[in-house]
């Protein structure tokens, strides 16, 4: 339903799944790219990736934001490894990664199954 919803991605490559019985598959659509893995006959989101500014969390953080806005909507719970922050929410991660003081990019990434 999402698929339907969001229209014909921009571009689409699919590749034999490494940890799944499937297709991993990979949509392009203005801002951002999702990649999903299958699990029987359906597929579930497995990463969403903002390639724009114009594309923000739910927070309204997004690439070309600071630390300091990162951490206002955050707060300072994260692990930080080479400029790459993560929060972990259950069973999703938020992936913030800065570079020369501003965020570069955005990634929701699912740990176990569905990003929820």
């Amino acid at each position: 339903a999402l698929l339907e919803w969001l229209g014909e991605p921009e571009s689409y490559f699919e590749a034999a799944s490494c940890a799944f019985d499937g297709l991993d598959k990979f949509y392009t659509y203005p801002g951002f790219e999702l990649t999903t893995y299958p699990v029987g006959e359906q597929d579930f989101i497995s990463e969403i990736y903002f390639t724009s500014a114009d594309i923000t969390t739910p927070e309204g953080v997004g690439p070309g934001d600071t630390y300091e806005d990162m951490v206002a909507a955050y707060g300072e719970e994260y692990t930080e490894s080479f400029g790459q922050y993560t929060y972990t929410d259950g069973d999703t991660m938020l992936i913030i990664t800065i570079e020369n003081d501003a965020i570069f990019s955005v990634s929701y990434l699912a740990i176990n199954g569905q990003i929820g």
